[in-house]
């Protein structure tokens, strides 16, 4: 049988010393039967690159089957593996399952210890500004599914100015957790938003359905950005989906407007009372719009506006006019008396 250590060793030896693929691949395989899980994930890994000697073409399938069965007994990469291919459903014969994956994820971050360690170090190279070295040690955390390194690399991805898609990778990774930070859902959002007008038309169509998704998604978790968002693709003529309206007790049959009102109408709930903040803003310039609209509709209603317009800009100039004026009317009435006062004197003398 030989000891399963070794013959990994061994297979690791030949592939990437020896370069001798066919007798790492003998190595891997009896080191796989006998229950090694580094054995299995190693041949997952021929099977994927396409490296594998006797089956020399890239084989998703057969990779698949070794990463699960190295994930049932405990290999985190290939516990990492599986959840990539749950989560996105992209391999044939193997369903979307995100729970699933998630799960799987979940565990692997709870049977590691040593993450917490790696998390502490880059937080550690963060606050000493060794920021490149802080993103290395994040992303190793990340790619294990740890949804809070996710969003740290993401974020620092973005601070050193990296390639967009190293943002997107890890932002799109901590989606597949069961409670996603509503900034990750809004960036995510945003992308597909942006990238829905470079697109053609039924891509651009696809992509903007995503970009509601994520939006949705924010708002349900209470984000009044994610409800902004959603009114203004409203009124750039985007139709909601059902179950987005439902969150805000609209439906299909209702006008555009209506439905940006009571999107903004909840999302002006949710923010600070003491700040001017754009659902507040774009909420009253709607309402001043319907209203003007409907009295336009009326040449009573529209004399009457003009005349309660003219009533206020009349009012707001006279009143502070006469204010002003006041003081100096006051001043020269008490000099007119003070004068007749003394006319009156010289003019009856004791």
């Amino acid at each position: 049988m030989g000891s399963i250590n070794a013959l990994n060793g061994l297979g690791w030896y030949h592939g990437s010393v020896l370069k001798d693929h066919k007798k790492a691949v003998k190595y891997f395989e009896q080191a796989a039967l006998n229950g090694s899980d580094d054995g299995m994930y190693n041949l997952g890994v021929y099977h994927l690159s396409g490296k594998h000697p006797n089956k020399p073409q890239r084989n998703e399938s057969a990779a698949f089957e070794l990463f699960l069965n190295a994930s049932r007994l405990g290999h985190a990469a290939a516990s990492v593996e599986v959840a990539g291919y749950l989560s996105t459903g992209s391999l044939e014969g193997v369903s979307q399952d995100v729970q699933r994956a998630v799960i799987m994820l979940t565990k692997v971050c709870e049977q590691n210890g040593h993450l917490g360690f790696t998390i502490r170090e880059a937080l550690q190279a963060y606050l000493q500004g060794s920021w490149q070295e802080s993103l290395v040690k994040y992303v190793l955390a990340a790619e294990t599914g740890l949804g809070l390194a996710q969003i740290n690399a993401a974020h620092l991805c973005e601070e050193l100015n990296l390639s967009y898609d190293c943002q997107r990778r890890y932002h799109n990774f901590s989606l597949l957790n069961s409670d996603p930070h509503p900034p990750t859902l809004l960036k995510m959002g945003d992308y597909y938003y942006s990238s829905s007008s470079s697109s053609t038309r039924e891509d651009s169509l696809s992509l903007a359905e995503q970009a509601v998704s994520m939006y949705s998604r924010a708002a349900l978790a209470g984000s009044p950005q994610g409800m902004f968002n959603l009114a203004v693709l409203v009124r750039e003529g985007y139709v909601l989906p059902q179950s987005t309206l439902h969150l805000f007790n609209a439906s299909r049959h209702d006008e555009p407007d209506s439905v940006m009102e009571k999107i903004l109408g909840r999302c002006a709930q949710l923010e600070d009372e003491n700040a001017v903040a754009p659902c507040s803003l774009a909420l009253f310039g709607l309402q001043m719009g319907k209203a003007l609209s409907s009295m336009t509709q009326n040449r009573a209603q529209l004399l009457l506006a003009y005349a309660s317009i003219l009533s206020i800009i009349v009012f707001a100039v006279v009143v502070p006019f006469q204010a002003c004026l006041e003081p100096k009317w006051k001043a020269a009435t008490q000099r007119g008396r003070a004068s007749l006062g003394a006319q009156a004197v010289e003019e009856n003398p004791r």
